[in-house]
């Protein structure tokens, strides 16, 4: 083999081992950003993410004196609503307590929001911080309390009731939610729910 082909012959395999290094370069920097990106959320669609990470120091006081959990939350593994005949992510927390139960404000703060939704019955959502808050679902439609109130850990808020038409074969309860910067998160975090 003469210099010149032996030289032509290096710069080939030459070619193909920066080209081949390149490549599992970009694979690493595609693997590196997916494991960052999913550190603290997990997609559930492209629409809605749910919070996985520690909270801070805030903890809430049950919403339902003596309250029982019927449903608790999950984001990946599914369960059954048997209103809608589905299997569905519940990213709440659903708390059963004794007919017509006083719903109470798990921490204070303002309510900013009171409407009726079919699904979710009447809902009440209170904000604590700038990035914390909490919603109050399927209570009964004469709440205690409207928008740009100030309420105080304990307040009454309202009642249990079977509002949430997606959940109405779960009779009278709470179905309780934690927001953090908008995205849903465990309640579990926040409350001392004990043995569920």
């Amino acid at each position: 083999m003469s210099y010149k082909e032996s030289l032509k012959s290096f710069f080939i395999r030459f070619k193909r081992v920066i080209i081949a290094s390149g490549l599992c370069v970009l694979a690493m920097a595609i693997i590196g950003v997916v494991a960052y990106k999913s550190t603290n959320q997990v997609t559930i669609n492209k629409n809605e993410m749910v919070q996985t990470s520690a909270p801070t120091s805030v903890s809430f006081i049950m919403p339902i004196k003596d309250g029982e959990i019927i449903k608790d939350f999950s984001n990946t593994a599914l369960k059954y609503n048997s209103t809608l005949k589905q299997w569905e992510a519940h990213k709440a927390v659903d708390i059963k307590g004794a007919d017509n139960s006083d719903v109470m404000a798990v921490l204070s703060g303002e309510v900013v929001s009171v409407e009726s939704n079919y699904l979710k019955g009447t809902v009440v959502t209170i904000k604590h911080n700038k990035s914390l808050q909490t919603v109050y679902a399927s209570l009964d439609e004469n709440v205690k309390v409207k928008v740009g109130d100030k309420v105080k850990t304990g307040d009454v808020i309202g009642k249990v009731s079977t509002s949430a038409k997606s959940e109405s074969n779960d009779g009278a309860h709470l179905h309780f939610e934690v927001l953090v910067d908008n995205v849903k998160t465990d309640p579990n975090l926040y409350l001392n729910l004990g043995d569920k």
